[in-house]
């Protein structure tokens, strides 16, 4: 690529933006995607390098984390600067991309930045992380060059916009990787030492006692094995947090019942009553019995001397309630704090884990638990969903994980985001995606995806290809019988059992393409030499031309396209014409003149060209219409009519 020229092909654009889109996608550590990326749109833009910086604006401190200049060139990895003393001071303070692609031809020729960094051009655009800037990715050249296109600065903002998404999810992963260390670690080591420290204390208290009798042997013994409990149940919530177990159809009710026999047992002054109307059964793991014990234990163990209990199982839309209602002091403000919101603070905090194991148990299950304290007692309600059972795999939790990091970005797509089972059932939909299938988003979950599509397609064929390169298309048929055109990409085992589906409603995109296609043919066959510009691009260049102005002309298409029409004229072309069609091409105006022009092979002809200027939606058109009237300008002159004036 020649030095300072940019890609202008739309083939070579588009692969750019594709093998951009790939380089971000790899599982690879993030400076190695950065350099790649900033290599990509040094190449792209045709300028000497590309950075990463980090910019602290407290500090005026500017730093390359990133480079593709070498160790010892202009601007190495990790070279410190003051931001004073540079371009991307100008990005910051306006919050904004800025391109200069010639620094001694504009405003900034004598910004010190040009003395201090010896550099021409510059397009830098500021990353934003937490609402503040903290730094730019930014394109130099020693010297300067043709202006940016438009294309360029786009290029350069998704460039900078996907590298600014990078950051954000490294930040946000190694934020949640340290506390789940942090927190494993604690864990693990409290509940050894606990556990271990406490059984030698128990067994010298035991040898003590027998020696002495202070009236406190009891008391001393219950702290010590309520501390020998919670390491237990510590080791417990660590197990089920990280468990791996499918869900199995459970009679709610049965269990209930089962459960409040056990708590009778250990708690006989309790009085426990279940009210429900049959048998009500869902799709529950394991740990479910635990949550409820922990519950009926909690209002037993906490209502008084001799508490009264009543349990009440129903359904309601969509989910099955367990309600337990108990008549002592009340749970406390802290405990409810916890309870509701799943997490602690220096001022908020349970006494205990056995609430925290129903809380982690009940949400494994897309679940809640609410808990208000009243005069009366304590009412604690307790829902699950009504699903099908399905399949958790070892996978789910990286699932759930990566979902709450994308969550914003997900809900907020303009593209629908499906995700899917094995046999295709729907487990994950965000708006769009119920925007697209006609349904609320709610409604979608549980449903088999390919039930919205034409028949013949299954879950087989949307996941056949695993190439993410190329988008296919879908025909979807609504239940009153509207059929649209749908453009996904599908990718099979985002984790195990789990299957992508990123899909758009083109149908209008290919009604117009049809019809850009049938207009176009009709031009190719055209038996005049049409042409296309774009008035809106640097020197009017061609877009397109018909097989009719080629033969016109002698040139090729290749050899045509990106150019002026200016490279028809000669020396006898007439410039006060020339400069009628360019004013009439510059106010986007209908004008008519005829040109002495030349063909490719230097011989002259009359070419008389009309320019219309045409719409559609954004985008601006001049189309040219151009004949040989040679014939009609130099054929041979009769004594009664006066020769042709026509130039």
């Amino acid at each position: 690529m020649v030095r300072g020229t940019a890609m202008t092909d739309p083939d070579d654009v588009a692969a750019a933006q594709q093998q951009l889109f790939e380089i971000i996608r790899r599982d690879c550590p993030f400076d190695q995607k950065a350099r790649d990326a900033l290599q990509l749109g040094v190449s792209y833009l045709g300028v000497d390098n590309g950075h990463l910086t980090r910019i602290d604006t407290a500090t005026d401190d500017w730093q390359a984390m990133v480079s593709t200049d070498a160790a010892d060139g202009h601007t190495p990895p990790e070279l410190e600067l003051d931001l004073r003393e540079t371009y991307c001071r100008h990005a910051i303070e306006l919050g904004d991309q800025q391109s200069v692609p010639d620094v001694s031809a504009s405003e900034w020729a004598d910004d010190p930045a040009r003395d201090t960094r010896e550099l021409g051009c510059y397009l830098g655009t500021p990353i934003v992380l937490d609402g503040e800037p903290r730094g730019t990715v930014c394109f130099v050249a020693a010297e300067g060059r043709e202006p940016f296109t438009d294309a360029d600065r786009q290029f350069a903002e998704l460039l900078a916009c996907l590298l600014e998404r990078e950051l954000e999810r490294e930040t946000v992963a190694t934020a949640l990787t340290n506390q789940t260390t942090l927190a494993t670690v604690l864990n693990r080591v409290l509940r050894h030492n606990l556990r271990n420290e406490m059984s030698v204390i128990r067994g010298f208290t035991q040898l003590m006692a027998a020696d002495t009798d202070t009236g406190h042997d009891d008391t001393v013994f219950e702290h010590i094995d309520d501390l020998l409990q919670l390491s237990e149940k510590a080791r417990e919530l660590e197990r089920i947090v990280t468990s791996d177990a499918d869900r199995t159809t459970v009679d709610i009710v049965a269990l209930v019942d089962s459960l409040v026999d056990a708590v009778d047992d250990d708690y006989p002054a309790a009085s426990i009553s279940v009210i429900a109307d049959g048998s009500i059964t869902t799709a529950v793991l394991p740990s479910f019995e635990r949550a409820l014990m922990e519950l009926l234990d909690n209002a037993a163990k906490h209502g008084g001397d001799a508490p009264t209990i009543t349990v009440t199982v129903e359904t309601v839309p969509d989910a099955v309630e367990i309600e337990i209602v108990d008549d002592g002091p009340g749970l406390s403000e802290q405990e409810i704090d916890v309870l509701d919101t799943g997490t602690e603070t220096p001022f908020t905090h349970g006494s205990g884990l056995g609430l925290w194991l129903a809380h982690w148990i009940v949400s494994s299950h897309d679940g809640t638990i609410d808990a208000m304290a009243t005069d009366a007692g304590t009412v604690m309600t307790v829902s699950v969903p009504q699903k099908p059972a399905m399949k958790i795999s070892h996978d789910l939790p990286e699932l759930t994980r990566a979902r709450d990091t994308y969550r914003a970005a997900v809900e907020g797509a303009c593209d629908a985001i499906v995700v899917v089972t094995d046999d295709g059932r729907i487990v994950e939909a965000n708006p769009a995606a119920g925007e697209l299938f006609g349904a609320d988003r709610t409604a979608l979950l549980g449903r088999v995806l390919t039930d919205f599509f034409a028949e013949g397609v299954t879950v087989e064929t949307i996941w056949a290809d695993p190439d993410l390169s190329e988008r296919a298309t879908v025909t979807a048929v609504d239940d009153a019988g509207w059929r649209r055109i749908i453009e996904y990409t599908a990718t099979p085992e985002i984790v195990t059992g789990h299957h992508l589906f990123v899909g758009r409603d083109v149908t209008e995109q290919v009604a117009r393409e049809a019809e850009l296609a049938r207009k176009t043919q009709a031009m190719d066959e055209a038996p005049i030499g049409i042409v296309l510009t774009d008035p809106t691009a640097p020197d009017n260049p061609i877009i397109y031309v018909n097989d009719a102005f080629c033969e016109l002309t002698g040139y090729t298409a290749e050899e045509m396209l990106g150019q002026n029409c200016r490279f028809l004229q000669g020396p006898a072309t007439d410039d006060q014409r020339v400069a009628e069609l360019s004013a009439g091409i510059e106010n986007r105006e209908s004008t008519s003149v005829t040109l002495r022009n030349y063909r490719a092979d230097g011989t002259p002809f009359w070419n008389h060209i009309t320019i219309v200027p045409v719409a559609s939606g954004d985008d601006e058109r001049m189309v040219g219409f151009q004949e040989d009237v040679t014939d009609r300008i130099d054929r041979p002159v009769s004594p009664a009519e006066p020769p042709n004036s026509a130039e």
